[in-house]
């Protein structure tokens, strides 16, 4: 269940918040490492199930209740666990603080917003919220979209009083974004986040309403990384990813990668992680093992 394009947008202490996309989902496959652009927070809660949040240097075990934020840059992959598989609502928004909440010091929201990364839990309010949230959206009521705002401004006000920061990096001066722009970074991220195996410089284009020119000039200039080199992050992130499910052959994850053969899949791996696809899979079982 998701909903995209959104484009709820309401204040809290003169700060602008844009919610673009709202899903509740079962994570059957992992979700490689990515990272979000500037001004973009992710809200994280499952409801059910268990797996692993890897950030690039710490792990963190997920259990029913758990509730994590990812802001800008910061990279990170889901891994569920095969057998109990999270289910998970995620809110995807973009922040825009005012001048004058800048100015104004301390508050509640602001302080919320100066770290892009927290891993905690939460009561079970905020459960209520979201299925109340996504009740919304699935009837589409007369004034449902005033409800969603009172129900998402809420469910903001409770995460930021229950935010205590255990690892966090810090994050300042949040600049917003037109709600057109920060639609096309959003189709632009779960291109490679889904669609890796298959996605080509021309549909992302058409999907973004751009030339092919102006959406790798696009991606240079707010990822840094050409469209190549953007498709090959994404799917050793995956690689990384299915590498870990021994049941799976190197043979079938090179399929699922969008490879022509095992060798192209071995030769790019080599190339990223300096190792063969097999012996990182022996050196995780190793570690996992010790």
């Amino acid at each position: 269940m998701k909903y995209r394009n959104l484009d709820l947008s309401f204040s809290i202490e003169d700060i602008e918040f844009t919610i673009l996309s709202i899903c509740l989902e079962k994570l059957v496959k992992p979700i490689p490492m990515h990272s979000h652009g500037k001004d973009s927070y992710e809200i994280h809660y499952v409801s059910y199930g268990y797996g692993t949040l890897h950030l690039s240097e710490t792990s963190y075990e997920i259990v029913p209740g758990t509730l994590f934020i990812t802001g800008p840059q910061v990279e990170h992959e889901q891994i569920s666990n095969p057998a109990i598989p999270m289910t998970e609502y995620c809110v995807y928004m973009k922040v825009k603080p005012s001048v004058k909440a800048m100015r104004g010091g301390s508050s509640l929201i602001l302080d919320f917003l100066q770290h892009s990364f927290w891993f905690g839990s939460c009561d079970n309010s905020i459960h209520e919220l979201m299925k109340q949230t996504l009740s919304e959206l699935e009837k589409e009521q007369k004034g449902y979209r005033i409800v969603l705002q009172a129900l998402l401004e809420q469910f903001i006000v409770q995460i930021a009083r229950g935010y205590q920061i255990e690892e966090s990096h810090v994050h300042r001066g949040v600049n917003g974004s037109p709600s057109d722009e920060d639609l096309i970074y959003l189709i632009i991220e779960e291109a490679f986040l889904y669609h890796y195996k298959d996605i080509t410089l021309e549909a992302l284009a058409a999907q973004i309403g751009l030339g092919r020119r102006q959406t790798e000039r696009l991606l240079q200039m707010h990822y840094h990384k050409t469209f190549l080199q953007k498709k090959t992050a994404a799917r050793m992130s995956a690689a990384c990813s299915l590498l870990r499910d021994t049941s799976l052959s190197i043979s079938s994850i090179a399929e699922n990668l969008g490879y022509s053969s095992v060798e192209h899949f071995s030769t790019a791996f080599k190339k990223c992680y300096h190792m063969t696809p097999s012996a990182f899979r022996k050196r995780r079982m190793t570690v996992v093992s010790g």
